[in-house]
């Protein structure tokens, strides 16, 4: 045991890993005494500075749109230096922007934001500083999300560090008055990130990377409401105890959130290394090894998580007494009601890699705005009816065991995908081709005709005819239909003919990959009789196509129709009858639907 043990940490997936645990370690290490240096200034302070940090982790992800995750991801699935920083590049050119904006109205709206924020527009010299440390945090996602993923694993550890630990330290060790120390934050926090990228946005531009910031974009855009619902989750609590208690509740609630999000910061290391790692094994096909990994690493994160657990709610009194000192007494009874949230919590943040790695869709997105619309209804409650001060934090720990528990369900389900991936022969697809049309109707014979070809060619095809698409009740109950034929199914893909509702369907409810083929006049509406229709409809088309994972178009003429993708699209025609092509298309589908997308389109 100890011999395989040294001989990992000689090789070097263990040095990131003994590297990446470690700087894990002080970066949390940073943050705890950055609280305990603004807890000397004063309670007040220290609430003030538990709000901003909160404050920082809500908004962020808007700026970020998903870009850390989706760097990671995509630049360590790809093979070409141009490629990953086509990924950077493609990243910032919507991050600046946004970053720059959020600063302009942080000037305009500062007194009724620091209202909103602070319960006082006396407030309102905080509100720009805390834009800017929201803008520095938002680079500092996409330089570790690009340089973990690319990888340089040192420097994404040494910017980790710079920006979690010993900027913000330094900041208050070197100033005592709250404005100059957030200042001094947001400045590093920008100046950091900026440095270590500029080598890689500096290097020469060889090629149009469009594919890249459009690939990003479709990862990143359905995962934001996710990433605002985790800072919501540890930002609202306070937000609302400010209106119904006051600043010192609402720091103590905000307080309780950020030992959560320290103890879920533990277990960052097993997200960091297992989503490059998961993203690898899926690409090469290693359902096998990477179903054994995740299984082991389930165990290991269930166990540490009820440890600590346990741990602070057995030791909390001393713990905070010793880190904030006297102010600590006040914080206590918030923070161990709080922190029993910190083992559904910490295993979310552990295992939710495996999720991002293995589902197209948005599968911890949908799970956080689940835990949130928990923390709303507790929200609403206690707004509305006389409840104790600590009502907040129990509403927090209902909505992270909920959070907790949707993730080890569709944990154990990416683990019995991958099982079942790994026992059945190389060749063979399950496939669910979705047809708009009755299952008598003739409108898409040539579709039909092509999903037997499919099944003759060795997949496993199932129909499912969407029969009304004009009706909401018809297509809410055709939504749990389709779902269900999911669940009993269990395809790789699902393959829908014709855009407009029927493809915009398709992507907003499936849970795998989708591949759309257009017709034609799903695209090129001008033929199309009516006012709205054909507006509404090539624009449900080109929604379709941005968030699909694979086009297929049935000639140059169309695909040129699309706002974008022109250029990842494939062009095979499947003729009249359906039967041409089939051969091709098939394989496209499969490489789709096993997450190996050639790095050029096919054309027939």
């Amino acid at each position: 045991m100890a011999g395989k043990i040294i001989s990992f940490l000689r090789s070097p997936q263990g040095r990131d890993s003994l590297l990446t645990t470690l700087t894990e370690g002080l970066s949390m290490l940073g943050m705890v005494l950055t609280y305990r240096l603004a807890a000397q200034v004063s309670k007040q302070d220290l609430d003030i500075y538990v709000i901003v940090r909160r404050t920082v982790s809500f908004i962020f992800p808007v700026i970020l749109m998903g870009a850390m995750v989706g760097l990671t991801r995509f630049v360590s699935m790809s093979g070409e230096p141009a490629r990953k920083r086509g990924y950077l590049r493609g990243a910032m050119a919507w991050v600046v922007p946004m970053g720059g904006l959020t600063l302009v109205l942080s000037f305009l709206l500062a007194k009724p934001l620091a209202w909103t924020i602070y319960g006082s527009e006396a407030s309102a010299p905080l509100v720009p500083p805390l834009a800017l440390m929201t803008v520095g945090i938002a680079l500092h996602g996409v330089a570790y999300g690009f340089l973990r993923g690319k990888p340089a694993v040192g420097v994404a550890n040494f910017i980790q560090l710079m920006v979690l630990a010993i900027a913000p330290c330094a900041a208050f060790l070197l100033w005592g008055d709250m404005v100059t120390v957030l200042w001094a934050t947001g400045i590093a926090w920008v100046a950091v990130p900026l440095l270590s990228m500029l080598p890689s946005l500096l290097a020469p531009v060889k090629a149009n990377m469009r594919k890249e910031r459009s690939e990003l974009l479709r990862y990143g855009l359905p995962r934001v409401p996710g990433d605002i619902a985790l800072g919501a989750l540890l930002t609202v609590p306070g937000y609302v105890a400010l209106r119904t208690h006051g600043l010192d509740v609402s720091g103590e609630v905000g307080f309780g959130a950020t030992l959560l999000n320290l103890a879920a910061a533990a277990f960052s290391p097993v997200a960091l290394l297992l989503l490059p790692a998961a993203a690898g094994r899926l690409a090469v096909g290693d359902h096998a090894g990477l179903e054994r990994s995740i299984g082991r690493m389930t165990g290991l994160v269930l166990a540490a998580s009820i440890a600590l657990t346990l741990g602070f709610e057995l030791l909390s009194g001393p713990l905070l007494l010793l880190y904030l000192g006297p102010t600590g007494e006040a914080y206590l009874p918030m923070a161990r009601i709080i922190f029993i949230g910190a083992l559904p919590f910490a295993f979310f943040n552990g295992m939710r890699s495996v999720l991002d790695a293995y589902f197209q869709t948005p599968r911890n997105g949908v799970n956080l705005v689940k835990a949130f619309g928990v923390l709303l209804v507790g929200s609403a409650v206690h707004l509305l009816v006389p409840t104790p001060l600590y009502t907040m934090g129990v509403v927090t720990v209902l909505a992270m065991f909920y959070l907790g528990w949707l993730t080890w369900r569709d944990v154990g389900f990416v683990r019995s995908e991958l099982r079942r991936m790994a026992n059945r022969p190389p060749s063979q697809l399950r496939l669910v081709v979705l047809i708009p049309d009755r299952a008598d109707g003739s409108t898409y014979a040539a579709s039909k005709t092509q999903a037997q070809a499919f099944a003759l060619n060795g997949c496993d095809v199932t129909l499912f005819h969407l029969e009304n698409r004009r009706s909401l009740i018809k297509l809410f109950s055709a939504r749990r239909a389709f779902k269900r034929l999911l669940h009993q199914t269990r395809p790789d893909a699902v393959h829908v003919h014709f855009g407009s509702v029927a493809a915009l369907f398709t992507v907003l409810v499936s849970s795998v990959p989708v591949v759309i083929t257009f017709m034609g006049d799903d695209l090129d509406r001008s033929n199309v009789p009516g006012l709205a229709k054909p507006w509404m409809g090539g624009l449900f088309s080109q929604i379709a196509a941005f968030f699909a994972s694979g086009i297929i178009c049935p000639s140059e003429a169309v695909r040129e129709h699309l706002w974008w993708r022109q250029g990842e699209a494939v062009v095979l025609p499947f003729g009249p009858e359906g039967t041409a092509n089939s051969g091709e298309t098939l394989a496209y589908v499969r490489e789709v639907a096993l997450h190996r997308t050639t790095e050029q389109p096919a054309t027939a």
